[in-house]
């Protein structure tokens, strides 16, 4: 399958204050998934990069590896607005002190998001707090990307990966 097209607006999309959720399954089926702490957008627009924490994505990696399909949600808090992103081509690495960069800035935007919301912050530190070494770099190449914001456009496939 080719790439997937990701418009600019999809790729400032998945790089806001969004809430990152992995998935995947095993070969007989059986789900997988974990947070995702960040999302890196390589310049030619065809590979992503989640960051994972190791310890609870074991079982997501060990899916991802074996059957090479991945489901990433991006989801805004404030609106509920979400997209998915199903890609291939999946290949690990250590997050490096760049990525730890990239996943603190994506941290405190996050952070803002859901305090604009009425959280605390000490709740979100809490919840993206993520240490030196944790990481892993997931980066895969995306073929489809979905509507994912509840209503009845949900679960339909965008054309070009734009989304508003």
């Amino acid at each position: 399958m080719t790439p997937a097209l990701l418009s600019d607006s999809t790729v400032a999309f998945i790089q806001r204050e969004v809430a990152i959720d992995v998935a995947s399954c095993s070969s007989d089926l059986r789900p997988s998934a974990c947070r995702g702490f960040a999302c890196r957008v390589s310049p030619d627009r065809q590979r992503l990069t989640i960051f994972v924490r190791s310890g609870e994505a074991n079982q997501l990696l060990q899916d991802v590896l074996g059957q090479d399909v991945i489901a990433v949600v991006f989801c805004l808090p404030a609106t509920e607005a979400a997209i998915q992103i199903k890609g291939r081509q999946i290949s690990l690495s250590a997050a490096t002190a760049d990525d730890m960069t990239c996943v603190e800035r994506y941290r405190h935007a996050f952070v803002n998001g859901i305090a604009a919301l009425g959280y605390s912050r000490a709740f979100g530190l809490s919840h993206m707090a993520v240490e030196a070494g944790q990481l892993v770099a997931l980066s895969f190449t995306p073929e489809l990307v979905f509507e994912q914001t509840p209503g009845p456009t949900a679960g339909q496939r965008m054309g070009d990966g734009s989304h508003e």
